[in-house]
């Protein structure tokens, strides 16, 4: 017996091991922004998994719903808001939103149900339904991109919070640097509504082109950005590097598309 339980709790702690790993692999991806807490030792990483030691030794491992999540957000909003949805288009966003709701209630850590039921109020001009549905979202699944990326877009363009939105466009570039979205999302922050931070811009395009070798659009992006700003030489620069990375990727059209834009510079 006391073999078999060694066996047991053996194979316990592998698994915890081997999860552990993956987390720090996963964690390691999110960059050094404010707003990432970074575990500072074994046992807080096991403690974000839901795994604790107890007294004895034993491991305790709990779910999402033992973790004590915060409150989920109320289920049952008003969908009477100002928007320009035909009326057989409402009819199918509401049926979409009831599902949405009905899975919640089937499931409440249901994350793809969550982000639906953002999109479906985001559809009806309910902005901060939808906020409150992606951020919960986020709690569920915090190294998952899709809220971060549909929150940069709502705290943007419709809830007008910009230190938000930069904060979602962020994390969605820290927990996959390979997102273009993500980028071109804080590129037009900062030219429309940051303009205090329009310079940050060729610094970030940088650190991605350095993480996509492969990326025409991150080039472009900042040769575009030179060339609003006045820096010729440097725009230039940005576009022939984007032709060259093009032209290495055998993508004619690209080629043929940017050759022109630069033929225009002046």
């Amino acid at each position: 017996n006391d073999k078999k339980t060694r066996i047991i709790i053996g194979i316990v702690l592998m698994g915890i091991l081997a999860t552990l790993l993956v987390y720090r692999d996963m964690r390691s991806t999110e960059g050094d922004e404010k707003d990432i807490t970074t575990a500072t030792s074994t046992k807080d990483i096991l403690k974000d998994l839901g795994v604790s030691m107890t007294g004895d030794g034993s491991v305790k491992v709990e779910s999402i719903e033992e973790k004590k999540l915060p409150k989920a957000p109320e289920l049952n909003r008003s969908t009477d808001y100002k928007n320009t949805l035909t009326p057989e288009v409402k009819t199918v966003v509401l049926t979409q939103l009831n599902k949405a709701i009905g899975d919640i209630k089937k499931n409440n850590s249901d994350i793809n149900a969550w982000v639906m039921l953002g999109v479906d109020r985001k559809t009806l001009g309910d902005y901060e339904g939808a906020r409150d549905a992606w951020e919960y979202a986020k709690l569920l699944a915090p190294n998952e991109v899709v809220a971060y990326n549909n929150l940069g877009d709502l705290y943007h363009y419709y809830l007008k919070n910009t230190q938000k939105s930069e904060e979602n466009w962020k994390k969605t570039i820290a927990i996959k640097p390979d997102y273009i979205q993500g980028y071109r999302g804080l590129v037009d922050l900062y030219k429309y509504s940051m303009t205090e931070k329009l310079s940050e811009t060729p610094i970030m395009l940088s650190s991605g082109i350095a993480q996509n070798k492969d990326s025409i659009d991150l080039r472009v992006m900042l040769a575009r950005y030179y060339q609003d700003t006045g820096d010729i030489a440097k725009a230039k620069s940005a576009y022939q590097d984007a032709i060259a990375t093009a032209e290495r990727l055998k993508n004619t059209t690209a080629v043929t598309s940017l050759t022109a834009e630069l033929a225009k510079l002046k």
